[in-house]
């Protein structure tokens, strides 16, 4: 449902402009270098390897163009920014109607037809063995051909000219299947790309969402407000009202050209692509808009956006089922593959129920590790050391063979990989006597070191 609303109803509150005036000092860093291809990524990796997840805003002093990146790298800036969280499915339910606004920021600067030059963007290689300039940070708005539900989702593009990107749909999500209806009645499908904006927006195009809810709900219920949005100037969609930048256009029916390599989130360069061709039509921006980066691959800005919904969701749906589990966590180092989860088992067996149930609701996983529930799943060191102390391999793992995965993993063969799970529950290690000290030992020891820096 849409309702029309003055210009005076604005409210950057719904802009990624909002989010960045929140941070800390010490959450946001700011950086001033010439635009560089895989500057993003060089700067996103230094600051992992420092064990550190700030913000950064990258200014270039020639063009005065200001890009932002590693936003979703840090969980405690997520956690205190998206609402609802754990219960937005019902929350969604409260946000299901559009605010449609007369005008909006995203458009005070629109580029229609033959002037439409997508290279003029401040767009990055991110890998050597990238095909090109990519768009790694735009959400994919798509409205569902026989129902109308809008559909937010992630796919990379490739820069080829000035009106003209190649775009692979390889995940064969919705926006696929809507590809796939228009391209059987021999019709474009129409979409606009939304660089640049709320965060709730991208943890819901990140976001696994019922075919029943609209993903425009989801949006408004982690932003805790409904979405306020403007009509796009050349395809029929509501757009969000302060994003930076939407590019509108179509996704062309029987036209299909090379893409690719790209480099994925396992840490490898891929050519597997849909062939897709998006044809631009408008290009709409802010005032001295700000270039959102998504820095790919291995980084954990790009694997934290697609887990951080994932994980508390998935938390919700296995304790509905089993209440004795009590934490999730998806390791970066598993590339969505591994996950750790803690539980307090009630009889015999029930670990490795609650395994087969999480492989059965997430495909892509192989590897599952379940340990006491005093043990922080969130820290890896103490995740292997219950592994070390609690597990003889004849006992506590078992595996699953030809099961289906995801194939972006390099170690899959057509499609299926091998299930393991390890149970680290095991009752006779936990008999054992733990080393400890007081717990106001702890305290003055921190207080002592904190005085001698």
């Amino acid at each position: 449902m849409k309702k029309n609303f003055n210009a005076t109803n604005h409210s950057d509150s719904q802009s990624l402009r909002d989010f960045l005036s929140t941070l800390d000092e010490d959450q946001l860093i700011s950086i001033t270098a010439s635009r560089e291809d895989y500057l993003t990524t060089a700067i996103s990796e230094q600051l992992e390897a420092e064990k550190r997840f700030p913000v950064v805003e990258l200014l270039d002093p020639h063009s005065c163009q200001k890009t932002v990146f590693n936003v979703f790298a840090n969980r405690e800036i997520l956690d205190n920014y998206i609402k609802n969280a754990s219960d937005v499915e019902q929350k969604a339910k409260q946000f299901s109607w559009l605010e449609t606004l007369a005008e909006a920021p995203v458009q005070d600067v629109v580029t229609i037809g033959e002037d439409v030059n997508v290279l003029s963007l401040p767009i990055f290689r991110h890998f050597e063995g990238d095909a090109g300039r990519y768009i790694t940070s735009g959400i994919v708005l798509a409205k569902d051909p026989r129902s109308g539900r809008y559909n937010m989702s992630f796919h990379r593009m490739q820069l080829k000219d000035e009106n003209r990107m190649g775009i692979s749909l390889h995940s064969r999500g919705d926006l696929y299947d809507y590809f796939e209806h228009c391209n059987g009645e021999g019709k474009d499908l129409e979409i606009a790309v939304i660089i640049g904006c709320h965060p709730a927006y991208y943890i819901a195009g990140a976001s696994k969402i019922p075919a029943t809810q609209d993903d425009y709900s989801w949006a408004g219920a982690y932003m805790d407000a409904v979405p306020q949005t403007v009509t796009a100037k050349t395809v029929d969609l509501q757009v969000p009202a302060f994003a930076e930048y939407i590019l509108e256009g179509k996704i062309l029916s029987d036209v299909f050209e090379d893409e690719g390599p790209f480099g994925e989130y396992t840490g490898y360069s891929t050519s597997r692509s849909t062939r897709n061709v998006f044809e631009v039509s408008s290009i709409t921006q802010r005032k001295d808009a700000i270039y959102q980066d998504l820095v790919p691959g291995y980084a954990w800005e790009h694997l934290l956006l697609s887990q951080y919904s994932k994980e508390i969701l998935l938390l919700k749906k296995l304790q509905k089922e089993i209440p004795e589990i009590t934490g999730l966590s998806m390791p970066k180092n598993g590339c969505h593959f591994h996950a750790y989860m803690s539980m307090k088992p009630k009889a015999a067996g029930q670990a490795k129920q609650a395994m087969l149930l999480l492989f059965g609701l997430d495909m892509y996983l192989k590897l599952i590790i379940v340990v006491p529930d005093n043990v922080d799943v969130h820290n890896e060191d103490e995740v292997l050391w219950a592994v070390a102390t609690h597990v003889q391999a004849n006992r506590d793992v078992f595996i699953v063979p030809d099961v289906i995965c995801n194939r972006l993993d390099p170690s899959s063969e057509n499609g299926v990989s091998a299930k393991m799970g390890i149970d680290a529950t095991n009752e006779t290690a936990s008999q054992e006597q733990l080393i400890t000290i007081p717990d106001e030992i702890r305290l003055q020891a921190r207080l002592l070191l904190k005085e001698s820096d």
